[in-house]
């Protein structure tokens, strides 16, 4: 089973997001600085590593918060697993240093303008869960989704 990292960002109030494109969507969307974990790299260290490869910002994992966690099924097998946090970063400034070159653009975005932008994405895993936490706050939930014949279920 393949795990993921992914990282709220936040700056004075605002989230990062990156402009991404993946060969499995139709064009690109706004998302989370995330990706997989890499063998031996904990969930944490690999939100750090994936933050400063889509964005430039970087961070402390020992600073990260869980917000969430996901799993998702395929026809009832387990498929993958991603661990979700968030952090308060020092330095605003971004340099995309993408080795998958999937991050075209990263910006600030106020929660708001953020929410709009995660709505749009067509992974309800990701999707989903982002904008439960944006319009709860709620911690620590653990979110399964499974796939049949293609569609997404919570």
């Amino acid at each position: 089973m393949q795990g993921y990292a992914g990282v709220m960002a936040w700056y004075d109030g605002k989230l990062a997001l990156v402009w991404e494109r993946y060969e499995a969507w139709d064009t690109q969307y706004w998302n989370l600085p995330s990706g997989a974990i890499e063998p031996g790299e904990t969930p944490p260290a690999a939100a750090v590593r994936e933050l400063r490869e889509e964005s430039g910002l970087r961070a402390d994992p020992a600073e990260l918060r869980l917000l969430w966690t996901t799993q998702t099924q395929v026809d009832g097998r387990p498929t993958s697993r991603s661990w979700n946090y968030a952090t308060q970063v020092t330095d605003p400034t971004f340099a995309v240093n993408d080795p998958d070159d999937s991050v075209l653009d990263v910006r600030w975005f106020t929660p708001a303008d953020a929410l709009r932008a995660l709505e749009q994405l067509p992974y309800p895993p990701i999707a989903v869960p982002a904008v439960h936490y944006l319009t709860t706050t709620e911690l620590g939930r653990e979110w399964t989704f499974t796939q049949v014949a293609g569609n997404w279920t919570s």
